[in-house]
């Protein structure tokens, strides 16, 4: 009986993924979360196996305004023999529902829940070894649950792509604008605030302006609806956190532009740059990350280095794949 039980089960997690609607040759999943302070929540699953057979992974972790488009990357991972799986973060991208406020956070340990869920679900696709990855605000996520978790056998090392470990905003909002919107977030935490990054990062990107990437811009809007209050205190108490130490008992690799662009103009410097945070205060803060930690700059490159112009993101790979290579060896 309880090998049948076992069959059943593993039939259970195979037949769970779905022909994704967004990425020919990908497959996906639903996965119901428990209901939160707006109702029903749900994170999604997205998969790419490799061409090779292989018991090792990668998990990919979005930023902030943002979901997982990037076919190019899983399709490099997928042909250097891991399975590629990323994860659409509750209230973004395919896990965004109508009665829900897009991209509404309280606290990142509400991105912790999508995050563990997604690596135990891996774990059961018979995946041995996990290299967990966080772009932007989920490299913030990904470095706080990584100290968290650095115990729990669920991943085997950590990528930071480009974390967004400081707000790039002047000294009077990072000094006292943001910690008064982060103490009346605790009483009124739906309050709208206005904020965002730079209008020409998503230009740079989508290849309907002057890029070469196609994604949903109705789920990657380039100007970010504003964000509540309660968002706010959420990375408030997250950067206060990081800058106190975090201490990743796993291995980690951290890359991030060498410089940023800070224009009110269009200029074509903002294919080789980072217009979302200043990649200065990342470097500052780099030093927080406490452990076994290789630290790596990559020329011309932008805020999401894999959505870099091309001889930026093959370096990116190169030094990537030898750290990976290196690391998944030792562990």
């Amino acid at each position: 009986m309880l090998i049948i039980a076992d069959r059943i089960k593993n039939m259970e997690v195979q037949q769970i993924y779905k022909a994704d609607t967004e990425l020919d040759g990908f497959e996906s999943f639903v996965i119901n979360q428990p209901d939160d302070y707006e109702g029903a929540v749900v994170c999604t699953l997205i998969k790419k196996k490799s061409v090779f057979e292989s018991d090792t992974a990668v998990l990919h972790v979005h930023g902030f305004n943002d979901y997982f488009f990037h076919k190019e990357a899983a399709e490099v991972f997928a042909e250097m023999g891991f399975h590629f799986y990323a994860v659409d973060m509750r209230k973004s991208g395919r896990s965004y529902l109508s009665h829900q406020k897009f991209n509404n956070l309280r606290s990142l340990d509400e991105y912790f829940e999508d995050i563990k869920v997604s690596l135990e679900t891996i774990k059961k696709d018979g995946v041995k070894k996990i290299v967990l990855m966080g772009h932007s605000l989920g490299g913030l996520t990904v470095a706080l649950f990584a100290e968290k978790y650095s115990d729990s056998g669920l991943f085997d090392a950590v990528f930071l792509n480009s974390p967004f470990f400081e707000q790039d905003k002047d000294i009077v909002t990072k000094k006292i604008l943001i910690p008064i919107v982060s103490a009346l977030a605790k009483k009124w935490p739906d309050f709208p605030v206005p904020g965002g990054f730079s209008k020409f990062y998503g230009p740079s990107l989508h290849k309907n302006y002057k890029g070469e990437w196609d994604y949903n811009l109705n789920w990657k809007p380039h100007v970010a609806p504003l964000v509540n209050s309660g968002w706010v205190r959420a990375v408030y108490l997250s950067h206060k956190k990081l800058k106190k130490g975090v201490k990743i008992k796993k291995p980690t690799f951290l890359a991030y532009a060498e410089k940023s662009i800070k224009r009110f103009t269009w200029s074509e410097k903002f294919h080789i740059c980072d217009a979302v945070v200043n990649v200065n205060d990342t470097k500052m803060y780099a030093k927080n990350i406490l452990g076994d930690t290789e630290i790596h700059e990559i020329q011309n490159a932008k805020h999401d280095l894999f959505l870099s112009q091309k001889n930026a993101r093959e370096k990116l790979y190169e030094v990537l794949f030898l750290w990976i290579d290196k690391t998944l060896t030792k562990s």
